[in-house]
């Protein structure tokens, strides 16, 4: 089991994590990463559907000694960033997500009108 890709929680495997048109791939390295999502591209393709590659991103969350280059993935650049927005949140760190969740509170709040 030590061979598959992936996290467990408990003794659930968990290889992707999916929500409507975004999705988190979980690989244990960068060449792992371009052929996982060579083969999603790939899968995707038979239902009509396409990775937008310019948006794609790669994120290196092992141990932390490095951020790995961008990625070559049939053609198309992959991105490697520290953090990104996936489902609202920020990713990896707690910390900004909380501050740009308030950011964004504020903001609805101020252009709401005064009804007293």
């Amino acid at each position: 089991m030590a061979n598959k890709p992936g996290i467990f929680v408990g003794n659930s495997l968990f290889t992707d994590l999916v929500y409507a048109d975004d999705t988190a791939l979980l690989v244990q390295s960068p060449t792992a990463a371009a052929t996982c999502l060579s083969s999603f591209s790939e899968d995707a393709s038979t239902l009509c559907l396409r990775i937008s590659w310019p948006k794609t991103k790669v994120q290196n969350v092992g141990d932390g000694s490095h951020t790995p280059a961008d990625i070559t993935v049939d053609g198309n650049l992959v991105e490697c960033v520290e953090s990104f927005v996936y489902l609202g949140s920020v990713q990896p760190s707690a910390l900004p997500d909380i501050k740009r969740r308030i950011a964004l509170a504020s903001s609805v709040m101020a252009s709401l009108s005064k009804i007293w």
